[in-house]
Protein backbone atom coordinates (compact mmCIF):
# COMPACT_ATOMS: atom_id res chain seq x y z
CA UNK A 1 0.00 0.00 0.00
CA UNK A 2 2.81 2.05 0.75
CA UNK A 3 4.42 1.71 -2.35
CA UNK A 4 1.62 2.52 -4.08
CA UNK A 5 0.61 5.50 -2.40
CA UNK A 6 4.50 6.49 -2.96
CA UNK A 7 3.90 5.68 -6.93
CA UNK A 8 0.86 8.26 -6.83
CA UNK A 9 2.33 11.23 -4.95
CA UNK A 10 5.29 10.84 -7.90
CA UNK A 11 2.83 10.33 -10.30
CA UNK A 12 1.34 13.60 -9.26
CA UNK A 13 4.56 15.67 -8.59
CA UNK A 14 5.67 15.07 -12.43
CA UNK A 15 2.16 16.25 -13.92
CA UNK A 16 2.67 19.24 -11.76
CA UNK A 17 6.13 19.88 -13.16
CA UNK A 18 4.70 19.87 -16.07
CA UNK A 19 1.89 21.81 -16.02
CA UNK A 20 3.34 25.25 -16.25
CA UNK A 21 4.76 23.94 -19.73
CA UNK A 22 0.82 22.90 -20.59
CA UNK A 23 0.16 26.18 -20.45
CA UNK A 24 3.16 28.24 -21.98
CA UNK A 25 2.09 25.86 -25.11
CA UNK A 26 -1.58 27.13 -25.00
CA UNK A 27 -0.63 30.90 -24.67
CA UNK A 28 -0.60 31.17 -21.16
CA UNK A 29 2.47 33.09 -19.72
CA UNK A 30 2.30 31.32 -16.41
CA UNK A 31 0.13 29.56 -14.34
CA UNK A 32 -1.02 32.53 -12.35
CA UNK A 33 -2.61 33.62 -15.68
CA UNK A 34 -4.27 30.95 -16.30
CA UNK A 35 -6.08 30.62 -12.57
CA UNK A 36 -6.74 34.55 -12.75
CA UNK A 37 -8.59 33.45 -16.27
CA UNK A 38 -9.93 30.42 -14.92
CA UNK A 39 -11.86 32.52 -11.79
CA UNK A 40 -13.26 34.99 -14.16
CA UNK A 41 -14.57 32.14 -16.41
CA UNK A 42 -16.38 30.41 -13.40
CA UNK A 43 -17.66 33.56 -12.34
CA UNK A 44 -19.42 34.16 -16.05
CA UNK A 45 -20.39 30.62 -16.12
CA UNK A 46 -22.32 31.04 -12.74
CA UNK A 47 -23.84 34.10 -13.56
CA UNK A 48 -25.18 32.53 -16.67
CA UNK A 49 -26.73 29.73 -14.15
CA UNK A 50 -27.87 31.70 -11.59
CA UNK A 51 -30.16 33.83 -14.40
CA UNK A 52 -31.15 30.86 -16.03
CA UNK A 53 -32.22 29.42 -12.68
CA UNK A 54 -34.01 32.22 -12.24
CA UNK A 55 -35.85 32.56 -15.66
CA UNK A 56 -36.79 29.01 -15.72
CA UNK A 57 -38.02 29.51 -11.71
CA UNK A 58 -40.34 32.52 -13.91
CA UNK A 59 -41.51 30.30 -16.24
CA UNK A 60 -42.80 27.49 -13.68
CA UNK A 61 -44.16 29.98 -11.64
CA UNK A 62 -46.37 31.61 -14.16
CA UNK A 63 -46.92 28.40 -16.78
CA UNK A 64 -46.18 30.80 -19.44
CA UNK A 65 -43.77 33.80 -19.37
CA UNK A 66 -45.45 36.93 -19.80
CA UNK A 67 -44.81 38.76 -23.49
CA UNK A 68 -41.64 40.68 -22.24
CA UNK A 69 -40.15 37.66 -20.99
CA UNK A 70 -41.36 35.39 -23.91
CA UNK A 71 -37.08 36.04 -24.93
CA UNK A 72 -35.15 33.12 -24.57
CA UNK A 73 -33.52 31.83 -21.72
CA UNK A 74 -29.87 34.34 -21.06
CA UNK A 75 -28.04 34.10 -24.13
CA UNK A 76 -25.51 31.42 -24.22
CA UNK A 77 -23.59 32.74 -26.89
CA UNK A 78 -23.21 35.96 -25.35
CA UNK A 79 -21.28 33.88 -22.09
CA UNK A 80 -19.14 32.07 -24.67
CA UNK A 81 -18.53 34.97 -26.44
CA UNK A 82 -17.12 36.66 -22.72
CA UNK A 83 -15.09 33.24 -22.21
CA UNK A 84 -13.11 33.62 -25.06
CA UNK A 85 -12.65 37.57 -24.69
CA UNK A 86 -11.57 36.29 -20.70
CA UNK A 87 -9.12 33.82 -22.04
CA UNK A 88 -7.30 35.88 -24.79
CA UNK A 89 -6.90 38.58 -22.47
CA UNK A 90 -5.50 35.82 -20.07
CA UNK A 91 -3.32 34.90 -22.67
CA UNK A 92 -1.81 38.29 -23.44
CA UNK A 93 -0.67 38.95 -20.18
CA UNK A 94 2.57 39.33 -19.02
CA UNK A 95 3.99 37.29 -16.07
CA UNK A 96 4.47 38.69 -13.00
CA UNK A 97 7.66 38.28 -11.27
CA UNK A 98 7.82 36.02 -8.30
CA UNK A 99 7.06 37.12 -4.67
CA UNK A 100 9.75 34.98 -2.59
CA UNK A 101 7.85 34.08 0.55
CA UNK A 102 9.61 34.00 3.65
CA UNK A 103 9.13 30.72 6.43
CA UNK A 104 7.92 32.43 9.56
CA UNK A 105 8.76 30.52 13.03
CA UNK A 106 5.12 29.85 14.62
Amino acid sequence: MEAKIRRAEEKISAMLEELPEILKEDGYPDVRAFMATYRKAEAVVEQYNRELAEWERKVREKGKPAEKEQAAPPQKESVLKRLRQLQAEGKTQKPKPKRKTHDMER
